[in-house]
């Protein structure tokens, strides 16, 4: 069975680089343009793993997840972090994250991060 995996970024050049990049690895792809959109995708159906962007509108990263971290069930949810922003490492290694990537993302690189936190 292939993992799943929850995108949430505003960016469509970006969803759809990341989008590429993994379903020709076989992974289950659901997305997300905000926040408020992804928590409604943890209701459909629970991820294997999460990539988040930061900076999004109507609810940024850091507020997804301390509203998912209030929520038991999806609180173990592993989060890799995929941003432009500079050093905001600390405060989402706080809220569980396993890994931050800045952008434009090095495809190998997500990919052995993915592999890392979810493993095949």
């Amino acid at each position: 069975m292939s993992k799943c995996i929850l995108i949430v970024d505003d960016d469509p050049v970006v969803v759809e680089l990341v989008k590429h990049t993994l379903e020709a690895k076989g992974y289950d792809l659901t997305t997300a343009q905000n926040g408020i959109e992804a928590l409604g995708e943890l209701k459909k159906r629970t991820p294997d793993l999460i990539l988040l962007d930061v900076q999004m509108p109507k609810m940024d990263g850091y507020t997804f997840m301390m509203e998912k971290s209030k929520i038991p069930a999806f609180a173990g949810v592993p989060v890799i972090v995929l941003t432009s922003l500079g050093k905001t490492e600390p405060m989402f290694k706080r809220h569980g994250v396993k890994a931050y990537l800045l952008k434009p993302v090095n495809t190998q690189e997500l990919l052995d991060k993915i592999q890392a936190v979810v493993p095949a």
